[in-house]
């Protein structure tokens, strides 16, 4: 699909789906959610981390980049809901 067609929305979409069904009383069980994003591009994925970083941030998801350049230790990656890699 070509530039701007909102490939990039209907991903959050997705991912707010899945998010969706953590929820158990009404509480977000942020223990359950793990989600990895495979971006084709080591700068399109600092870009979705930003993007993804706003959108989920207010339900106090965390999201973090994981590629040749940004290593992250065990703990940072079970801390973290949504992981962006290439």
């Amino acid at each position: 699909a070509p530039t701007g067609a909102g490939k990039t929305n209907v991903a959050l979409l997705a991912i707010l789906q899945q998010v969706g069904g953590c929820i158990e009383s009404g509480v977000l069980q942020r223990e359950r959610v793990k989600i990895v994003y495979v971006a084709p591009m080591k700068a399109l994925a600092a870009e979705l981390v930003s993007k993804f970083g706003k959108a989920l941030g207010p339900l106090g998801l965390s999201v973090r980049e994981y590629t040749g350049d940004m290593q992250l230790t065990k703990r940072e990656l079970q801390a973290t809901q949504l992981i962006v890699t290439t």
